[in-house]
């Protein structure tokens, strides 16, 4: 299984955890973030509101938060049908704008569907992307989190 260290930076409002270990399907949704949106996955979406990265929990702040809120639940599922969605890989291919989910198993294909979900939303919701919602503090994240 490759995996791939990533370093959180820090900035004015202090640091987030010093590493972040990506093995995975998580790579490809990386690759699919920066073709979509243009923006890195690291650091602007991976810390990003309270439901952008592992553990999301509370009410989204934002569109975008939706959007990742939304992933989760579509991960969520496919873990709930046996699918190992933190290891399992998948193939895609982007031109002009689009992605197209390659061949595989049913849960590899349906990763990939997950994941093209969620960045077309990022995509849809970069206009209020709020710089000040990335690197949240999720002890900041409270009230009703969504129902998937």
């Amino acid at each position: 299984i490759p995996t791939l260290l990533l370093l959180f930076p820090c900035n004015g409002r202090g640091c987030v955890a010093g590493m972040f270990v990506v093995q995975g399907s998580l790579l490809e949704f990386q690759r699919m973030i920066k073709q979509v949106t243009g923006k890195n996955a690291v650091p602007n979406y991976s810390t990003y509101g309270c439901h952008c990265g592992w553990g999301g929990k509370g009410t989204p702040k934002d569109a975008t938060d939706r959007c990742c809120a939304a992933h989760d639940c579509c991960y969520f599922r496919l873990e709930k049908k046996g699918c190992r969605i933190k290891t399992d890989r998948y193939n895609y291919s982007y031109r002009s704008g689009t992605v197209t989910c390659g061949g595989g198993s049913w849960c590899e294909k349906m990763l990939c569907a997950c994941d093209k979900t969620a960045a077309y939303c990022m995509r849809s919701n970069l206009k209020s992307y709020n710089d000040k919602l990335k690197y949240f503090p999720n002890w900041k994240c409270s009230g009703r989190s969504p129902q998937c």
